[in-house]
Formats: C-alpha cells, structure tokens, sequence
C-alpha cells in the first residue's frame, strides 16, 4: 500500500511544455552580459547582443533538457550523507536559505540573524535526521557584506556533514573551485563526489543577470549541481492564474538550463520553480497559499515529465510565530509536494514569515511533519504475513494483544510513528505537565546540541585552515566560533 499522487494528465504536461517553448521562440528570455550569447547564436539561436535577448529554438532546448542527467547524487562528507535524486527515490527534506531574521526562542524578539545563529542552526539541521540537504541558512547580518558569502560558506562546510546548497555564492568563482579542492581533496574527487551545489535564481519575469549565469556555468563544469529557482509571483512577476505562473516558470527554467548546457555540456540541473502569489490585501509575498501548493505539484510533474529532478518549497509558512497556521500550512503543502515525487522540499525546515525569518524550536517542530509526511507516504506491506492471521486467530474473541511479544517487537522496528513534540497525555496529564509543542521542541534542542558535542567535525583541522584562509575568516572570528 502506497500512496499515489498525481494533478496533471498526460494531455496537460505536452501542453505545458509546448506552450513554454513558444514562448521562449516568440518572447525570449534576457541574458545580457552573459558568455552564452555568442555560443547560443553559434547553436541557432536568435540573439539579439544590444538588448541580450535570446530567442530560442525549440529543438535547441529540447536537447540541451535532455543533456540534464535525472540522476544527480547530492554528496555528503561520507557516503552515509550522501541524497540520491532519481526516479523512485523518497522525497528529501531541506532548510531554506538567507533568512534575514531570527525570532529569538528565549526572548521572543525578531532581530538581524548573526554569524552564532548560523552556527546554531546548522548544527541542529544537521542533528535532526529528518533533514538531509542543508542551505545556508541565513545572512548572518553582523558580518561585512564584502565577506559575508564565503564566511557563511566556511561556517556551513565546517558544521554539517550533509550536503550543502550555497544560495548567496560569492560574486567570484575562484574561490569556490579552491573550496572544492579543499573538501573533496582534488577537482576530480569532487566531481566524483560534489560536497556542495549552487543555487541561481531567475528575475521574473524573463530575465536571468547575465554574469550569475556565467558563474554558475564556472561550479557547474566542475561537478557542482545548480537548482535553478525561478520565482514568478502571481498577479505581479507573473500572469495571477496558476496556469500561467506555471508556464512561465518552466519557460524561465528551460532557458537557463539550455543556457546551462551551452556553457557546461552535461551540467548537473534541478529544476526549481517557486512560485508564488502575491496577497492584494497586504501587497506582501505568499509562498503558503493553496495555489503555490498546486503551482508546486505540477512543476514536479513537469520536470519529471522531462526527465530532470524537481526542487520545490515544500514546507513555507506565512506564519509569522509557531502556531497552528504554520502547522497546517506546511503539513498541507509539504504533504501533496512530497506526494507527488519531489526531489527537494526546501521553504523549509526551521522556516517562518515567508522564509524571512529563521525560529531554532521549529526544526524540531517542522522534523515531527516531515516523518509523519514520510509515514504517510511510505511504503505498508499488507500481504498475509502483515495482517498476522494466526495471531488473531490464537487471541481470539475478546483477548488483548498487548502481551505478544510481535507487538513489543514491531512497535520497536518503527511500525507506528511515535511523535517528540506532540502529545498524546490524557487530557488531565498533559495539563499537570504544563509544556506545549515549543516547550518540548526547546528541551528536544537541548539534547540535540548535548549529543552534537560527542561528534567528530566533518572536516580536518588542517582543512578547515586551509578553508578559513581561503574565505578569510579571521583567527578572531575562528575562535568566536569554538574552532
């Protein structure tokens, strides 16, 4: 028994497709200042080198979507942390990226993240095993912008053993091919087994900033994959139906990744569409709404349909604390987008306020969805050895089952999800206990960090000088940190 998913037929996915690629012929997309221009026009494409408008052939997209791997392994410090995005492969569970803000869980205040929060965070995600790709987290607001990038990178490789998707990579790429070589040991170690991947986001509608293009071009002939994240709000970036948030999302995708493609034959693609809407009451972003959840579940159908991994925010919340809305809206979207196959569910864990502000206690809160979004979709066994026949059978008629030893041993295996943070006290227990779902979230923290300190760091001492020196992190700020 399990679950099975799916929003659009067969008939919907062509039309899609097809109704993205003439737009991408007849509008084009802007890639002005990019190395991509000559080479795209040398492959057919019409270009225009005044404005950096292409417009692209649809036979010319085609075949670079189909030079896009569909098996792409996230590689972690070691094997064990490694993430398989594939057909047939569960669904993976992610933070979100540059948060600018952290609600404070002992005092209750939203402030400016810093470089300690980074820290915090990332070493609760990369406790909790419920999340198995990190992004940098947040800005970390207290160091110099014209650093910040590279320290938040050193930070990050130094604190996780899982996979890490930079978001805010720095405006140079030497830096990053000298990390490569720093964590994976040589530039072939690391496209053998890339530690880290890079994120480019588009510029609803229809542009892409020509030298990010050709940055990430650089990582990605090096081994490190790139989720291209298009963002079209609807109603402002983008048409206000679902349906045209959705195809111009794919259209933005499918120029990168041919631009991608041009640049770095056999790069290493993700599709990532985040659409959004925009609420006319407040003017604000929503990434929460029921149409981002069916925005989110046809762009995996999409990308699956053209043979590329899918990277959705799954779990985004409009809530502004740990409350019920945030419950529900990351259980609802995060369930059908992981129904439906998605390689990636960022927007994601430990997230609040549209993905603007990072709470520590709600990793832990959002770890308790994820395992029961995982234990819905999962896999039941209901052959005859399952629905154990003999045992009702020998209990018979008004007996219990609680003293066969079957039982014990089952609900020690994982046969029923035992929550951290929820309750299931009887009503007079739960009140003489006195905690909520934070007050658990905040104790089940604390034995996370405890448990931290018994483990081994993911790099050497010698790497993580070598990696300090490169992203210029000071011996002042090295010992701020604990290293």
């Amino acid at each position: 028994m399990r679950a099975r998913m799916t929003w659009l037929d067969e008939a919907e996915k062509r039309s899609f497709v097809e109704e993205a690629l003439g737009i991408l012929e007849r509008v084009g997309v802007e890639l002005k200042g990019s190395a991509a221009l000559p080479v795209l026009g040398d492959l057919g494409a019409d270009v225009d080198v005044a404005t950096g408008v292409v417009r692209f052939p649809s036979d010319l997209v085609l075949n670079a979507v189909e030079a896009c791997p569909r098996r792409i392994v996230f590689s972690g410090a070691s094997p064990e942390h490694d993430v398989v995005l594939d057909e047939g492969e569960p669904a993976h569970f992610c933070s979100s990226g540059c948060a600018a803000f952290v609600l404070d869980h002992e005092s209750g205040v939203r402030r400016p993240s810093t470089l300690a929060d980074l820290k915090a965070a990332t070493i609760l995600l990369d406790e909790v095993p419920e999340v198995d790709v990190l992004w940098t987290t947040i800005t970390a607001s207290d160091v110099p912008v014209e650093v910040r990038e590279l320290v938040v990178c050193y930070v990050v490789l130094t604190e996780t053993r899982k996979h890490v998707t930079l978001v805010d990579s720095p405006s140079q790429a030497e830096p990053l091919l000298r990390i490569m070589d720093i964590v994976s040991g040589d530039a072939e170690a690391f496209r053998a087994r890339p530690r880290f991947s890079t994120l480019l986001t588009a510029a609803s509608p229809l542009r892409i900033d020509g030298p990010l293009l050709d940055f990430h071009a650089i990582t990605a002939g090096r081994g490190a994959p790139v989720e291209v994240y298009t963002v079209p709000m609807a109603g402002a970036t983008s048409p206000v139906t679902v349906a045209g948030t959705i195809v111009q999302g794919l259209a933005e995708f499918l120029a990168v990744a041919t631009a991608l493609q041009a640049l770095a034959p056999g790069a290493r693609v993700v599709m990532g569409v985040s659409g959004a809407t925009m609420d006319m009451r407040s003017a604000s972003v929503s990434y929460a709404s029921p149409e981002c959840a069916l925005m989110n579940v046809a762009c995996v159908e999409l990308a699956h349909h053209l043979g590329v991994p899918a990277a959705v925010p799954g779990l985004a919340t409009d809530a502004k604390y740990a409350g019920a809305q945030a419950g529900y809206e990351k259980a609802l979207k995060g369930l059908a987008t992981a129904g439906v196959g998605a390689d990636v569910l960022s927007g994601g864990v430990g997230m609040i306020d549209s993905v603007n502000t990072l709470f520590l206690p709600q990793i832990v809160l959002d770890a308790e969805v994820v395992g029961m979004i995982r234990r819905v979709l999962g896999d039941v066994h209901t052959g005859r050895d399952e629905m154990m026949l003999d045992m009702i059978e020998r209990v018979g008629i008004g007996g219990d089952f609680l003293k066969e030893k079957e039982t014990a041993r089952r609900l020690r295996a994982g046969e029923h999800f035992t929550p951290v943070v929820s309750s299931r006290q009887a009503y007079d227990q739960w009140v003489a206990d006195g905690r909520d779902e934070v007050a658990r979230a905040k104790e089940r923290m604390d034995v996370l960090f405890a448990g931290r300190a018994e483990r081994p760091r993911p790099l050497s001492a010698e790497q993580a000088r070598e990696l300090a020196a490169v992203c210029g992190v000071t011996p002042a700020v090295a010992l701020s940190l604990g290293h």
